[in-house]
């Protein structure tokens, strides 16, 4: 979330701005990635549940989707940074062209005071080898 360009892969739903190392992600954040032709990748996501918010909404299970297909879930049983890497089958990623990737968080937490709804903080995320 430091790139100057982090925004570009900002699809939807996250905090239009953060302190630069991380954001909101609030109900269904969506990425996009530019995948490149290789032959094996990973999905790595660097993030953290806020003790304030992890009171109310016990562990999130997270549903990670890779344009429209599940392909993974992690579920975080505790508060604090975590960390999440699943293998990609490579009939779900479009090599040369751009992927979406959509994390949806279960429950999310909802502010008594105003609706608002927030589900995790997000650090890093990408592809690998």
């Amino acid at each position: 979330m430091d790139d100057p360009h982090a925004d570009q892969y900002l699809v939807r739903d996250f905090q239009d701005h953060g302190p630069g190392t991380w954001r909101w992600a609030y109900s269904h954040p969506v990425m996009r990635f530019f995948v490149p032709d290789a032959p094996r990748l990973k999905f790595t996501v660097d993030l953290a549940l806020p003790e304030r918010t992890f009171r109310e909404t016990g562990p999130v299970t997270l549903t990670l989707r890779l344009n429209g297909t599940v392909f993974g879930r992690h579920r975080c049983d505790q508060a604090g940074p975590q960390q999440f890497s699943q293998p990609v089958p490579n009939e779900l990623l479009r090599r040369g062209a751009v992927n979406l990737v959509a994390i949806d968080p279960d429950p999310v937490w909802v502010s008594k005071a105003d609706g608002g709804r927030l589900g995790f903080i997000l650090s890093r995320a990408g592809f690998t080898e």
